[in-house]
């Protein structure tokens, strides 16, 4: 097991040396308010949680656990809470914030929101985790701190019953963490992210749409990551989907939304191996939300 969590401080630290990515979750869009917070508002009024627990098997692996509120939307506003919890074996970092979006009527059945984020980024990384050889005192290790950056974003998002699509950047500040000190450099930098998202509702029969989504991570000095899924929906209470994304993973999903306030979800990625990687196992990731006030499925 200490061979496994050298392999994970190994990969923390070639993520350092590049860009601190943000975890993409499978259920990307019923976590649309992590990544654009144009998208408050646009699924109604509803709390929901989503854990994503990827390397299964493997102690210390990444887990990530997220929480989302959005209010009722009155006078074409909508206001949001989104906290991002992603921790790797000694270090938990993540983003706590307040999103509001507005909504413009483009048609009758057209609508173009406008958002803005404001919040932090969090790291917390806990040395007392460390396996050392010795306990020797270490300058590097003692240069490192928690800290908490502010964080700024904006999105756009365009809906209709046959579509959306969306942009968005949840933060544009170029914040660097740790410090300077002694001659050691220990520094890095939270990078912008900028997503692009899209989908289509295809009517196949009375009670039946095929759902093709994707979502696209652009993050400067890491590898850009598409993920995309198509999904059948029956009658607006169950959705079965398969995705795909270009880090060689595979995935398949299953939303039930039969209840009038709850909707619950259980999704799996399975990793494919090639000459690229050394690493790979399965993921699991659950998502449950609570929709507040009346729910109409006509």
């Amino acid at each position: 097991m200490k061979n496994t969590k050298i392999v994970l401080i190994l990969l923390m630290a070639s993520a350092y040396g590049h860009a601190q990515q943000q975890p993409i979750f499978l259920f990307f869009e019923q976590n649309m308010g992590l990544y654009n917070p144009a998208a408050t508002g646009t699924q109604g009024s509803f709390a929901g949680i989503g854990y994503r627990a990827a390397w299964s098997g493997i102690e210390d692996a990444p887990r990530a656990t997220s929480f989302i509120y959005n209010t009722t939307e009155k006078n074409n506003a909508s206001w949001g809470f989104s906290y991002l919890s992603d921790q790797v074996y000694v270090e938990n970092q993540g983003v706590v914030s307040i999103d509001y979006s507005y909504k413009l009527q483009l048609s009758e059945s057209t609508k173009l929101f406008l958002g803005i984020k404001a919040g932090g980024i969090f790291n917390n990384i806990d040395l007392n985790k460390l396996n050392r050889i010795t306990q020797e005192s270490n300058e590097s290790l003692g240069n490192i701190d928690n800290y908490m950056n502010p964080a700024i974003g904006v999105g756009a998002f365009i809906q209709s019953k046959k579509f959306f699509a969306g942009i968005s950047v949840p933060n544009f500040l170029n914040s660097k963490r740790f410090k300077e000190s002694n001659g050691i450099a220990t520094t890095a930098t939270d990078k912008p992210h900028f997503y692009g998202t899209a989908g289509l509702s295809i009517p196949l029969g009375t009670n039946i749409l095929l759902r093709p989504m994707m979502l696209y991570r652009v993050v400067s000095d890491a590898p850009n990551q598409i993920t995309a899924l198509g999904q059948i929906e029956l009658k607006e209470q169950l959705s079965i989907g398969v995705g795909v994304s270009n880090n060689d993973y595979v995935s398949a999903m299953l939303l039930f939304k039969g209840m009038q306030r709850l909707d619950f979800g259980y999704g799996y990625e399975m990793g494919q191996r090639t000459s690229a990687t050394a690493l790979r196992a399965n993921t699991h990731e659950l998502i449950l939300r609570y929709k507040f006030g009346v729910v109409d499925k006509k």
